[in-house]
């Protein structure tokens, strides 16, 4: 049962993000155990900057007790259904260096157009390596992006690469011509955070962050941005 968390609202809009401490029981076993026996591969059909594996079976397990539970604690103050199906759960380390980012990787993102899916990502890491920001696009005055405003949001981007320029290579860490941070979470070991998945967001990662996470070729989980993601989706 999750119990240590708190809920709060970012932007114009109010948006409801939840914020959880102490998430997972005994994180640091999960963790060891995947270091010893996860191999993290290159995606090529997503943007993500980094390396992902597959999420352990009892971390899936532990998603599919606790986060019905929850949203059904918050009874229908966030979503109008309290009956969360867990689409998708991997782990992620984020290591690419940032003069090998495109200009998508350099802006926040969304993780989907649709209103009715949150997305969760749990930190797994000690080191001072970010948590994660969210941002309003300021042109449009967007904060989050569904499936009738993604068009117009996705063509202004277009038009201001020429009228404002592609981003700098490098994480963004704040406000710039295109985008107002409008919340940020720190991260903490064994801290997780749920939010829509259409929310604009980013990692607040230091742009040395390829030396941190890895050692030579050899990917060091101790050193490393390690991250539990997954996908909720509501009927």
């Amino acid at each position: 049962m999750v119990s240590n968390y708190k809920l709060i609202n970012v932007g114009e809009h109010a948006t409801p993000v939840i914020v959880i401490d102490d998430f997972l029981p005994d994180a640091q076993s999960m963790v060891d155990v995947i270091a010893q026996s996860h191999r993290f591969e290159k995606k090529t059909d997503d943007f993500y900057p980094g390396v992902r594996s597959h999420a352990p079976d009892a971390y899936v397990a532990h998603l599919h007790r606790t986060l019905p539970a929850l949203f059904a604690e918050l009874n229908g103050a966030l979503v109008d259904s309290s009956k969360p199906q867990l689409a998708m759960a991997q782990l992620s380390v984020a290591n690419q260096h940032p003069s090998q980012l495109s200009p998508i990787q350099c802006i926040p993102h969304i993780d989907t157009q649709r209103d009715n899916e949150w997305a969760l990502v749990h930190y797994l890491f000690c080191a001072p390596l970010g948590g994660t920001a969210f941002y309003r696009h300021k042109e449009t005055g967007l904060e989050r992006v569904n499936a009738s405003q993604y068009h117009h949001y996705f063509s202004t981007l277009k038009r201001q690469a020429t009228s404002v320029g592609l981003p700098a290579k490098a994480y963004i860490n704040g406000d710039t011509a295109m985008f107002k941070q409008i919340a940020c979470v720190e991260a903490q070991f064994n801290r997780a955070l749920l939010y829509p998945a259409n929310l604009l967001h980013s990692g607040c990662l230091p742009n040395d962050i390829d030396q941190t996470a890895s050692h030579g070729r050899h990917l060091d989980i101790k050193y490393a941005r390690l991250t539990a993601n997954a996908s909720i989706l509501f009927d």
